[in-house]
């Protein structure tokens, strides 16, 4: 089978245990990753192999996204897009959640080293009373519902994050 072939085949696996809103919008973000150069594969888990994929580019040795259908009754996008700081409320959304997910566990700079001398890499969240909480970027943020609605954004965030990447692996 071509490598195109196989893609196709891994994507159209996992659209198809989406709810029928979803799938036209899971499948563009999924094709528009495979445009820029990112491999999806499924994601093995201790139960076996789950429905879920991830898209992952070996030049810069990254995971740009996972799309996770129906998890909870939604299907899920989980990005990353720390290149980005401008971007709407379903992506800061994004980030609160996850802070808020483990209590404000896992914030700051995990020290992993990935990041350049003095510039962090990752997301800040400001919430209402003005405290300022950092994510590392090194973790993908998962996103509430999104919709169709979304899908410029999300490609522009994608092709910004890559370029970022891209510039990342150069250095390395």
């Amino acid at each position: 089978m071509a490598q195109n072939e196989r893609y196709k085949t891994l994507i159209d696996d996992c659209i198809s245990k989406m709810a029928e809103d979803e799938k036209d919008l899971f499948k563009q973000i999924a094709e528009y990753a495979v445009e820029l150069g990112y491999t999806p594969k499924t994601i093995k888990t201790a139960r076996g192999v789950s429905d879920a994929l991830t898209f992952t580019k070996s030049k810069v040795k990254r995971t740009l996204l996972k799309i996770r259908p129906n998890k909870n009754g939604n299907s899920q996008l989980v990005l990353s897009f720390f290149a980005s700081s401008d971007y709407s409320d379903v992506f800061k959304q994004g980030i609160k959640l996850v802070i808020d997910e483990f209590n404000g566990r896992y914030t700051g700079c995990y020290g992993c080293g990935k990041c350049e001398k003095g510039k962090l890499q990752g997301y800040t969240f400001i919430y209402p009373d003005g405290k300022k909480v950092f994510r590392c970027g090194g973790a993908l943020i998962e996103l509430p519902p999104i919709s169709l609605d979304n899908i410029a954004e999300i490609k522009q965030l994608m092709v910004k994050q890559d370029e970022c990447f891209l510039e990342m692996a150069k250095r390395l």
